[in-house]
């Protein structure tokens, strides 16, 4: 479907597609049921079943250490040994959503290759039954279509082929959950090499810099560094490999300045959180650049992005730098901070590259024109 035909189906008539999208594979079923991943997003999917007072036949998971146990009292097995059981009369859900390993797609053709009749995704199943979503950038196809003005808008941003394709397989699968048109993750995350040229006097603000897996990844030396990983044990892994070379800040970044509860966890999903350990300080992007003004942002910030990007506003205008920014930990990120960026640079080319499958590592390109492959 092109991206039009798919903006084109009105909410009520996706409000009446979600009511049934589960129900049809469930009494095909008999009501037996496989879930496919016991992490988070399973254990999520087994509490709204059992709101429904449906009971899965067992967790079915690649993870070995998880075999024999049991998972909110429901038993893990491996997936060959699950098939092997329950492959002729259960329906299977993939409920991993995961940034590797081939995706969604990947784990159905699985399924498929271990001779399981009927498997779906966890979407029909979100859909469906409340508490499954938003996940990510997963969330029900009604409240994405009550945004098809904005999102339409947005199809229209983009400079490039290649955009405009990533664009159209996310809506594809977020409104239809159609991961058979996934397409392999792009290379050169926040560096694309096809899009982006080098600049000898790169000043380089790193939000969400975790423990520098970015910073080492570049692919220029920068003239000065701010990284910023709110982090402790992360940023404390930065220092002790960039030494006195970057600057590590300690902070949040948001909107205004002021302070924030923090889940910090030592990995990639730490983040933002009311039930976190501690406080954390907030700063903005305009204060963190004052006085030296960036020449390329970048920012990972686990849905903080778009409040990063306010508190930038200043120094945006008045930079002008490059802007590589995650749209996928927040479903509205897909259209609201493509039209900021818009706003806030309008001289800027606008791209969109899916860097891991199934729209994680999605990320939003803005280059001044003078840093663009394709010339002024």
């Amino acid at each position: 479907m092109t991206t039009s035909e798919l903006l084109s189906e009105s909410v009520d008539a996706a409000r009446l597609r979600e009511a049934g999208a589960f129900e049809g594979p469930l009494a095909e079923a008999g009501g037996r049921i496989v879930l496919f991943g016991a992490g988070s997003l399973g254990r999520k999917v087994l509490a709204a079943l059992r709101r429904r007072h449906v009971e899965p036949l067992a967790f079915a998971d690649n993870n070995a250490q998880l075999a024999g146990t049991l998972v909110d009292g429901v038993p893990v097995i491996p997936p060959t040994l699950a098939a092997e059981r329950f492959r002729d009369d259960a329906l299977f859900v993939v409920t991993t959503f995961l940034p590797a390993g081939g995706g969604v797609r990947r784990r159905l053709l699985e399924l498929a290759a271990l001779g399981c009749r009927r498997s779906t995704s966890f979407l029909p199943l979100g859909w469906q039954y409340e508490g499954v979503l938003p996940h990510f950038g997963a969330d029900l196809p009604s409240r994405l279509l009550g945004h098809a003005g904005e999102l339409a808008r947005v199809a229209e941003l983009w400079d490039d082929g290649a955009s405009r394709a990533a664009f159209r397989r996310e809506l594809s699968w977020r409104l239809h959950g159609d991961f058979g048109d996934s397409a392999p993750p792009a290379p050169d995350q926040y560096f694309p090499r096809d899009l982006l040229l080098s600049n000898p006097g790169e000043a380089f603000v790193d939000g969400g810099a975790f423990d520098g897996d970015t910073l080492r990844s570049a692919p220029w030396p920068f003239a000065r560094t701010v990284a910023v990983e709110p982090d402790p044990s992360s940023a404390a892994r930065l220092r002790s490999f960039f030494g006195d070379s970057v600057l590590v800040r300690e902070n949040l970044l948001g909107s205004a300045r002021g302070s924030a509860r923090f889940n910090g966890t030592g990995t990639v999903a730490s983040s933002r959180s009311e039930g976190g350990a501690f406080d954390v300080p907030v700063t903005t992007l305009d204060d963190l650049t004052a006085g030296e003004p960036p020449t390329f942002i970048k920012l990972d910030v686990e849905g903080d992005e778009l409040a990063a990007l306010h508190g930038g506003l200043k120094t945006l205008k008045a930079a002008q730098p490059v802007v590589a920014v995650c749209v996928y930990h927040r479903p509205e990120d897909l259209w609201t901070i493509p039209l900021f960026l818009r706003d806030a640079l309008p001289g800027h080319r606008l791209h969109l590259r899916a860097h891991a499958w199934d729209g994680f590592e999605l990320v939003a390109y803005a280059v001044p024109p003078e840093r663009s492959r394709e010339g002024p």
